[in-house]
């Protein structure tokens, strides 16, 4: 980068790696993205999956063009711990899940970010199907033709992975559930051999 007329496209880039940072996905973004402040001006769009990819620890991301949507499905396990605690704390008063504290206040939380976010052209769900490694997570389609906000959507999307980080956080300071402990594959395929 040397112009100055690049300078906006690299605070750009470095406004995203500091909300993947607040999010607790910086790792993810760079060795996504790379490390390098590029100042291209087409960095969101360019790294659009890339950066997608980057939000939770399993995405799935399909284009449907029968219907022209964009199906979008994230994972992490944050969220997971989350909405398992949720689950636990329901079933312990014997109420259905939808009706329990911390699921109600993540569903919320989710639509309320993601309907400021874009107010037209998507479908959000919070998904909770525990009978799946990856069931509990976030569901966004969204009607590509008349959807221009990417950028909204991937902050808002950042904001909420931080709003799952920082509840889980509180959540194992506060002694409710115990300390997630993630292993890398290689230490977990390790430990299954053994």
């Amino acid at each position: 980068m040397r112009s100055y007329e690049n300078l906006q496209y690299a605070f750009q880039q470095l406004e995203l790696a500091a909300a993947y940072y607040a999010a607790g996905k910086l790792d993810d973004f760079i060795r996504n993205t790379g490390s390098l402040l590029t100042g291209d001006e087409d960095f969101l769009y360019a790294s659009w999956y890339e950066l997608l990819y980057a939000l939770a620890d399993f995405v799935d991301i399909r284009d449907d063009e029968d219907t022209m949507t964009n199906r979008m499905y994230f994972s992490d396990e944050t969220m997971r711990v989350y909405f398992a605690h949720a689950q636990a704390c329901a079933a312990r008063d014997g109420i259905p899940l939808k009706q329990e504290a911390y699921y109600q206040n993540a569903c919320s939380y989710v639509y309320e970010t993601l309907l400021d976010a874009c107010p037209y052209s998507g479908y959000f769900r919070v998904v909770t199907q525990p009978h799946h490694e990856y069931g509990y997570g976030l569901s966004v389609w969204i009607a590509v033709e008349a959807f221009t906000d990417w950028e909204p959507l991937l902050f808002a999307l950042l904001d909420i992975m931080g709003f799952f980080r920082s509840s889980v956080e509180v959540l194992i300071a506060s002694g409710e559930i115990g300390k997630v402990v993630t292993f890398p594959a290689e230490t977990q395929q390790a430990k299954e051999a053994a």
